[in-house]
């Protein structure tokens, strides 16, 4: 018998096949790449509902508190009137965005008057009553600096 001998010199069998190794090692390496861009993805989408939701939450809540505190200064302007006062003018500042997105402030007349505030961007309305002795005109503004104005008949909310 012939004694073979393998192409690294030790005696043996057939030689080994060196490229065995080297796809072996970029098959791992290409298989641990794409589970790996599987999760992240996954954690991606997840995230991203997360994220969607948050912002939802966030606007209705800064929605609510300006509802609150632009019916707690109707409630304030209609008080005014029933004291007597001729002219009155209240003021409020609000914020121009919420959550990153505008919003609309809608006054519906009725006993009690409704505040109805939506924004432009994101699928969230809340509505607020304000029970007022005086009559509320109906209205609709832009989110920001506004002010409850009596006009001798109602009580109007305008852009201040």
């Amino acid at each position: 018998m012939t004694d073979h001998k393998r192409r690294d010199g030790a005696p043996g069998g057939s030689a080994p096949h060196s490229r065995d190794r080297a796809t072996s090692t970029a098959l791992s390496y290409v298989l641990t790449l794409g589970i790996t861009a599987l999760l992240i993805s996954g954690l991606l989408v997840a995230a991203g509902g997360t994220v969607d939701s948050q912002r939802e939450a966030t606007t209705r809540e800064g929605l609510e508190v300006v509802g609150q505190q632009l019916a707690g200064r109707l409630v304030a302007a209609d008080r005014l009137v029933a004291a007597g006062a001729d002219e009155v003018v209240v003021r409020g500042s609000y914020p121009d965005t919420i959550a990153g997105t505008t919003y609309t402030v809608e006054v519906v007349p009725g006993d009690p008057a409704t505040i109805a505030l939506s924004t432009t961007s994101v699928d969230v309305r809340v509505s607020v009553s304000a029970a007022t002795a005086t009559p509320v005109a109906a209205a609709s503004v832009s989110g920001g600096d506004l002010e409850i104005v009596y006009t001798g008949a109602d009580l109007e909310v305008r852009s201040a």
